[in-house]
């Protein structure tokens, strides 16, 4: 029986495919980004800092085994206030505006981000001309997490990924360490759910994606 995603070639290979014109996403400095982060939670981090501690998530680019990895990080964001909350609270399904002290951050990008296109997006269709599948969005992780590593090592320069959201079903972005300085000097918009002026916000997000608010 065929893998779903099979693994990623090597990374000489990976990067003698390179990535086309039109396999890129931009994200320009009008674009916005949304992050639901933890503020009290032992592994808090500020809206705009890269997470060094992995491999945890799907597409985390850390090497093996799991654990502090200086120079190796990732930032994950999403298109639509939807999306940051469907993917940072798919676990319980629960929108819980007080526990962790979770904030609603979004930034304009300080210069245009250059996104490999692994959701199928625009025109091109790189995870499958270099052998692999639109799987990368639903696979296991293990495997995604390989992906990662070789895309980041086959192009380190690559700002990040575009990839679909498993449970948002939009555009997310896994951003890696070249787009650090990317971040803005200060987000256009950040506010912990608990603030009354998300309440609306918040409940349609919930009632969209069948969530439960509390």
């Amino acid at each position: 029986m065929a893998r779903m995603l099979p693994h990623p070639p090597a990374v000489d290979e990976l990067s003698h495919h390179g990535i086309r014109d039109n396999e890129y996403a931009l994200i320009p400095t009008t674009g916005l980004l949304w992050r639901v982060h933890r503020t009290t939670s032992s592994h808090a981090l500020a809206w705009d800092e890269l997470r060094t501690y992995g491999p945890v998530l799907r597409f985390d680019p850390h090497p093996l085994p799991r654990g502090d990895h200086p120079g190796h990080g990732v930032w994950y964001g999403a298109m639509d206030v939807h999306g940051a909350l469907a993917e940072a609270f798919q676990a319980t399904r629960t929108i819980d505006r007080v526990q962790e002290a979770p904030y609603l951050t979004g930034l304009h990008p300080a210069r245009d981000l250059r996104l490999l296109d692994v959701g199928g997006f625009g025109a091109g269709r790189w995870p499958t001309r270099v052998g692999g599948t639109f799987a990368l969005d639903s696979a296991a992780h293990g495997i995604t997490q390989r992906w990662a590593r070789t895309i980041a090592a086959a192009h380190p320069g690559l700002d990040g990924l575009l990839y679909r959201g498993r449970f948002s079903g939009g555009p997310c972005a896994a951003l890696f360490p070249p787009a650090a300085d990317a971040f803005p000097v200060r987000p256009a918009t950040s506010n912990p759910l608990a603030h009354p002026g998300l309440q609306r916000r918040l409940t349609a997000a919930a009632e969209a994606l069948g969530y439960t608010l509390v």
